[in-house]
C-alpha cells in the first residue's frame, strides 16, 4: 500500500482538477478528485484524506459547506481553499472553519506545492504531539499505579460539570455517557465555557481563550458564533431552544451545568 499522503481536490472546473492532479502527483502525492460538493461529501465518508483543496464557488454544495462536512468527519485534515478571486468575507469565513490557507487559482505551481507541504508538515507535527502526550499519559498512569492515585490523576485532567465530562489531555467530551464528535476548536470553546461555568464570557474572551489571539468585539462575535452553533447542534437536546450554552445578547455566552440523568 502506498504511504504517500492522500489529497482530495474538489473543483467543478475540469481543467483545474486536471492541472492540480498532475501537479500534486508529480510532487509525490496520491490524489483523488471530485467534480462538486456532493461527490466530495461521499468521498469524505468513504476515505481518509490528509489534505483537501477545495474550490470556494461551486453550484449546489459550495466550498464552505464541503469544509463543514470535512470538519465533522475528518477534523485533523488540512484544508486549503481555492478561489478565482480574492474576498475578505470568504477569508474570514475560512478562519472560522480552521482553514490552513487560502490561495487564488492563479497562484504559481511552486507556491501551491510549498503550501501543501507546509500544511502536511503542520498536521504531522500535531499528530506526533498528540501521540507523545498519549504515550506519556499511559506511562504516568502505569508508574503511579493503584486505584486511588489513578483516580486522582484522572481528576486532575478531567472537568466534570453535571453530565458533561471533558478530558483535557485527549481533547474528548462525553455528555450523559455519549461521546461528542467535536473539532479541536469546538472542544477548546467548550472547555473555556466549562472552566468558567455560570459566568458569561465575552466574544473576545472566548476567541482569546480558545484560539489564542485578540480580536475586537465585532470580529470576535463573527468568529465565535459558528462554533457555538455547531456546539449546540451536538450538545443541546433542542438546539433551537438551548438549555446549556446560553446567549447573553450582544455580549457573549455562558455554560449552564447539564443536569445528571
Amino acid at each position: 500500500m502506498s504511504t504517500a499522503e492522500h489529497i482530495l481536490v474538489v473543483d467543478d472546473e475540469v481543467n483545474i482538477r486536471a492541472t492540480l492532479r498532475a501537479l500534486l502527483e508529480r510532487g509525490g502525492y496520491r490524489v483523488t478528485v471530485a467534480a462538486g460538493g456532493h461527490e466530495a461529501a461521499t468521498l469524505l465518508d468513504e476515505h481518509d484524506f490528509d489534505l483537501m483543496m477545495v474550490d470556494l464557488k461551486m453550484p449546489g454544495i459550495d466550498g464552505m459547506q464541503v469544509v463543514e462536512r470535512a470538519r465533522e468527519r475528518r477534523p485533523e485534515m488540512v484544508v486549503i481553499v481555492l478561489t478565482g478571486h480574492g474576498s475578505l468575507d470568504s477569508a474570514i469565513a475560512g478562519m472560522r472553519h480552521g482553514i490552513f490557507d487560502y490561495l487564488l487559482k492563479t497562484t504559481e505551481p511552486a507556491q501551491v506545492i510549498e503550501r501543501v507541504r507546509a500544511g502536511l508538515l503542520t498536521r504531522a507535527r500535531e499528530l506526533r504531539r498528540r501521540t507523545l502526550i498519549q504515550t506519556l499519559d499511559a506511562a504516568v498512569n502505569e508508574l503511579r499505579g493503584g486505584d486511588e492515585r489513578s483516580a486522582a490523576a484522572s481528576t486532575a485532567r478531567t472537568i466534570v460539570l453535571g453530565g458533561l465530562h471533558l478530558d483535557t489531555w485527549h481533547q474528548s467530551a462525553v455528555l450523559h455517557g455519549q461521546a461528542l464528535a467535536l473539532t479541536p476548536t469546538e472542544f477548546r470553546v467548550l472547555l473555556c465555557l466549562a472552566e468558567h461555568a455560570g459566568t458569561m464570557l465575552s466574544y473576545a474572551q472566548l476567541v482569546r481563550c480558545a484560539q489564542g489571539y485578540d480580536a475586537g468585539d465585532l470580529e470576535a462575535g463573527e468568529l465565535i458564533k459558528p462554533h457555538i452553533h455547531h456546539l449546540r447542534q451536538k450538545l443541546e437536546p433542542e438546539p433551537s431552544a438551548p438549555r446549556y450554552i446560553l446567549n447573553v445578547r450582544g455580549k457573549g455566552y455562558l455554560l449552564a451545568s447539564p443536569a445528571e440523568r
